[in-house]
């Protein structure tokens, strides 16, 4: 068995906001750690700290980046036991899309749609939880019951198997390793 980490986030932009509006959002932004340093984090997000556009494929790290300028930062962690042939399976999987992250776009138009309860499943295109939910149903790590466009951070949150290690701030987990 291999261990793997899902980090759920809220910072204080304008898009995380709207997010949070929606009943039962309290975090809004998720990413997914194959070691519990968080340096390397796997999800769909903005390229660039001061612009949401363009939006991709992103490695982020709680270092740098919004989350490295912050400390105060609302976050969540939750630990998630995987067999090693599912690790194996995630990690060809992120590889193979790191590879070709140009290829890859943010779904701005699904992210509203999940948020409506609408399924939307568009070639190459992601939001954060779509992107997580995605690869760990793809590696053959969880079941979720329902489209990876419709998963949002709170989702996680529920997800059997998944244990919350950590509740705080982001600079408090800075702080645990």
């Amino acid at each position: 068995m291999k261990t793997i980490y899902i980090l759920l986030t809220r910072t204080n932009t304008m898009l995380s906001r709207c997010i949070h509006a929606a009943p039962g959002n309290h975090y809004t932004h998720s990413a997914l750690s194959l070691d519990n340093t968080f340096t390397q984090l796997y999800s769909f997000g903005r390229k660039y700290k001061y612009s949401y556009l363009p939006a991709g494929f992103v490695r982020e790290s709680v270092n740098r980046g919004l989350m490295g300028d912050s400390n105060d930062i609302e976050c969540a962690v939750y630990e998630l036991k995987i067999t090693n042939r599912s690790h194996k399976r995630l990690m060809r999987l992120l590889n193979e899309m790191e590879s070709e992250m140009e290829l890859y776009q943010y779904n701005i138009l699904g992210l509203f749609l999940c948020l409506l309860g609408v399924e939307n499943q568009r070639r190459r295109h992601f939001f954060c939880s779509q992107f997580v939910s995605y690869v760990l149903l793809k590696s053959g790590a969880v079941e979720f019951g329902k489209a990876p466009s419709l998963v949002r951070p709170v989702d996680f949150q529920n997800l059997p198997g998944a244990t919350q290690i950590f509740e705080g701030s982001i600079g408090q987990l800075r702080g645990m390793f």
